[in-house]
């Protein structure tokens, strides 16, 4: 009976020490799956810097087409020829701004490849995921004051965002709407440089 005793007491203890370490474990895989599911913050001048080179870009391409029908005899596209010239001047302005903004605290890495939203060293990715935990950081110098999003069919879609402060107490916003799937992100800013300015972004919202 000693013996069995002594047994039964031994296997017990094991069974509650493996019990203790299993629970330890799960508050542990807890622990990293919350970390995971809060989205890496976004910050303002690197993502707006990318979205206007991305806009540059589009109408460079459109100017091309527009200077070709132009050459062939449609003198009608000469307006939006120069209005394009206009628009693709002021976000070049505004982006040489965004190179000499205070950058806020947490921020990494020089301005994003020409035109990278996502950056894995291996592709260049001209679009940005959005999620209900996105958190677009301001910083100081950038004030945005309106964000319009339209879907894929080029409808508005709801959408507001709320003034929050991040970890270091910084300015920065978080954002709302009933997007689903890809859509262009329109934000409007006041800057020093130009004046108010709408920055398109190609988005999807997962």
């Amino acid at each position: 009976m000693t013996v069995l005793t002594l047994f039964l007491t031994v296997a017990t203890l094991v069974s509650c020490s493996n019990h203790e370490t299993t629970e330890d474990e799960l508050t542990s895989v807890n622990s990293k799956t919350s970390k995971d599911q809060a989205d890496e913050p976004i910050y303002g001048h690197q993502f707006y810097y990318a979205s206007t080179e991305i806009e540059i870009n589009r109408l460079k391409l459109q100017k091309t087409k527009l200077v070709a029908e132009f050459e062939n005899g449609n003198k009608v596209v000469m307006e939006q020829i120069e209005k394009i010239q206009k628009d693709i001047k002021k976000l070049k302005r505004f982006n040489e701004s965004l190179l000499f903004i205070k950058r806020p605290k947490g921020s990494k890495g020089p301005m994003p490849p020409k035109p990278c939203l996502i950056d894995d060293r291996s592709n260049c990715i001209p679009r940005q995921n959005l999620s209900p935990n996105t958190v677009i950081v301001l910083g100081e110098e950038l004030i945005v004051t309106s964000v319009l999003i339209k879907n894929n069919k080029e409808e508005s879609v709801d959408t507001s965002f709320q003034s929050i402060k991040d970890e270091y107490g910084q300015s920065a916003l978080q954002l709302k709407t009933s997007l689903e799937g890809e859509g262009i992100m329109y934000t409007t800013l006041k800057s020093e440089a130009v004046g108010e300015i709408t920055i398109p972004t190609p988005v999807v919202y997962e």
